[in-house]
């Protein structure tokens, strides 16, 4: 069943310099238990696609335009009173930097009860019951003390572990995680992920992971979606992008990382840069950075067609 339908979605910022297409027209679908990656470099719009689903997005400098469908809802015309029930309940999301996303002031135990008291309908002393029980999943030691701690007693990988606890604790249907896993150790990372997948299977929570590691991406998704300069360059499920990339720059990224189903070679960067979003090149925005570029790259941006077998993919030479 499918959880969440975006159509065209445009996420523009205007600023005194332009008009910055952080997100320019994209298209997809995130069925209910289904683990969605979302790749590419920084500053290729994956975080800002999430946010803009979540109604993050501040107005102004942003405005937002397409369809968003959750559960049948059309977002962008819910209320901010109906948004701010349905976020956090519904549909929650993993933050990438702990140390702005938890309050400095408020306990981390007060953090999390907060966001339970407010969605789910249980007496006050299971509140506190979920609450332990939620340090307790993400493998915070001695929860009960926990409670009581402020968010710069903690390490960052705790406050990480906290931040996953609190977008846990009502159980939502869609889950953004936002590199939830950078902050933490190899150790404490496979226990993470191990958690995302243990809530997909008991729950059916649907997952749109955002990453830099291809191992995680890997490692967790189904199916996984490339992003480049605000648009998606190509989709497929996660066995045929890691052994057949269609696109130029998901080889790119395939080639720049260790492979162990992979001869040991030199590793490959992809040359240049993410382009500026208000200076972005003509034709297909990655030409510039593409060993395969041809004359109508540099002259026309190709489309997102279709190859069938869920496949799609944005390149002239395809």
């Amino acid at each position: 069943m499918t959880l969440l339908e975006v159509k065209d979605l445009k996420t523009h910022f205007h600023t005194a310099k332009g008009i910055v297409p952080a997100v320019d027209g994209v298209d997809f679908s995130v069925c209910q238990g289904e683990t969605l990656g979302l790749v590419g470099e920084s500053g290729c719009g994956k975080s800002v696609t999430a946010l803009s689903i979540m109604g993050l997005i501040p107005s102004p400098p942003g405005k937002i335009t397409g369809g968003i469908l959750f559960d049948n809802l059309d977002v962008l015309f819910l209320s901010e009173k109906e948004m701010r029930r349905l976020r956090g309940n519904e549909m929650a999301m993993i933050f990438q930097e702990p140390m702005s996303a938890l309050n400095p002031v408020l306990t981390i135990g007060q953090q999390i009860a907060e966001a339970i008291r407010l969605h789910q309908d249980i007496k006050e002393r299971d509140v506190e019951e979920r609450t332990i029980d939620m340090l307790q999943l993400v493998g915070i030691p001695m929860p009960e003390r926990r409670l009581r701690d402020y968010p710069h007693h903690l390490s960052g990988g705790m406050q990480q572990r906290v931040l996953i606890a609190m977008a846990l604790s009502c159980y939502p249907k869609l889950l953004f995680a936002d590199e939830p896993s950078t902050a933490l150790d190899v150790t404490i990372q496979a226990q993470i992920l191990e958690l995302l997948k243990k809530l997909r299977t008991d729950f059916k929570t649907a997952i749109v992971l955002i990453s830099h590691d291809l191992g995680v991406i890997a490692e967790m998704a189904n199916r996984v979606i490339v992003m480049y300069a605000g648009k998606f360059v190509e989709e497929a499920s996660v066995n045929d992008l890691f052994h057949n990339p269609l696109h130029p720059y998901t080889e790119g990224l395939l080639l720049s990382v260790p492979r162990l189903d992979k001869p040991i070679k030199r590793l490959q960067p992809i040359t240049g840069t993410v382009p500026d979003f208000l200076d972005l090149p003509t034709g297909c925005s990655f030409h510039p950075r593409c060993p395969y570029a041809l004359d109508i790259c540099r002259q026309k941006s190709p489309i997102l067609k279709s190859l069938g077998a869920g496949r799609r993919v944005s390149c002239w030479l395809r």
